[in-house]
């Protein structure tokens, strides 16, 4: 049996869902010099498409992201495939189980950069921070000479993060490197080590050198990012707090892995708790308290006019394509 057929055999069984998960979840990246990737973008979306495999993954001269979910026995042709793909040994993947396909299609995009930070010139492929594995990552940032960065984004953030951790506060990673320019420039900052993570790994990867060419000498990131930690500390010895987002239809995911109690704003993609939802400023694919004052009366009527349509469709045993957005999916937004 293939090496990652059975990392993902593992994985399941440690969440306990070996059984009969309807479906895997894979999270996927890898930092990788890819001259060619235009010419494998057809073939992996055959793949995909073939075998009943959705989702979005990244391509770029940099190396290659994104989450893809399927029904077990095919995610395992998927995995052989990446297994062949020598220039792939040893990618970050991550697996879970959903209850129904996360996604509404595949798509495999062509870009400049995996992840977006808009600092092209930055190359994890040949220098970045140093590895930190789960079980190492308590120790470390339980030391207080460590700033521990939390890299991802306000919406993250705000139902979930390690204790303790920084919170950037951006909307995107573009703004990322504007913010680490601005403590790079802060003196009592400039001595300390850097302790960093995300969703799973690739933004906190390429961030770590980011910081390095910022003039940080002690630079570490989480291997894996959250979703491992999540797998492999127990929850007794756990320093998160809170649920982790996850860029597909279950919106977060608990220290378990199983989906969590969010759902999501259908209208700003705001994360939302089951009592956030029963608030009066919210309706269903159109506003919520995050996004009403900010909404005005021409896009709160189209985003109405849509969840009809959507019901509509649902009726008649269809789906819409607005049913991306009620399933968590936020195009633009990748780990």
């Amino acid at each position: 049996m293939a090496k990652l057929i059975e990392d993902m055999n593992t994985s399941l069984r440690r969440l306990g869902v070996d059984n009969a998960p309807s479906f895997v979840v894979a999270a996927l990246y890898k930092f990788v010099e890819l001259p060619d990737y235009r010419d494998l973008q057809p073939r992996i979306q055959d793949l995909c498409e073939a075998n009943d495999i959705r989702g979005t993954l990244l391509l770029a001269e940099e190396g290659l992201n994104g989450t893809v979910c399927g029904p077990r026995e095919r995610m395992a042709v998927f995995l052989g495939w990446l297994e062949n793909e020598k220039r792939l040994a040893g990618l970050s993947l991550k697996f879970s189980a959903a209850p129904e396909q996360a996604f509404l299609r595949m798509k495999v995009r062509l870009k400049r950069e995996i992840v977006t930070m808009g600092r092209p010139e930055i190359r994890p492929a040949e220098t970045t921070g140093t590895y930190v594995e789960p079980a190492d990552w308590n120790a470390l940032v339980d030391d207080p000479d460590v700033l521990v960065i939390d890299t991802r984004n306000h919406y993250e953030t705000a139902i979930g993060s390690f204790t303790g951790a920084i919170n950037p506060a951006t909307d995107s990673f573009r703004e990322f490197p504007r913010w680490a320019e601005a403590l790079a420039a802060d003196p009592q900052a400039r001595g300390k080590k850097l302790a960093m993570f995300c969703t799973g790994g690739i933004r906190c990867e390429k961030a770590s050198a980011l910081m390095q060419d910022f003039g940080f000498e002690e630079v570490y990131h989480l291997k894996g990012g959250i979703l491992r930690y999540l797998e492999e500390v127990p929850r007794e010895q756990s320093r998160w707090e809170g649920e982790c987002f996850v860029f597909d239809g279950r919106v977060a995911v608990d220290h378990d892995l199983k989906p969590g109690q969010h759902g999501m704003c259908h209208a700003c993609r705001m994360p939302l708790t089951p009592a956030e939802t029963e608030r009066p400023e919210y309706e269903t694919g159109v506003s919520c308290h995050h996004c009403l004052a900010r909404t005005d009366d021409s896009r709160r009527q189209r985003f109405a006019e849509r969840q009809k349509q959507i019901r509509l469709a649902r009726g008649r045993g269809e789906a819409h394509l607005g049913t991306a957005a009620q399933r968590g999916q936020t195009p633009g937004r990748k780990d």
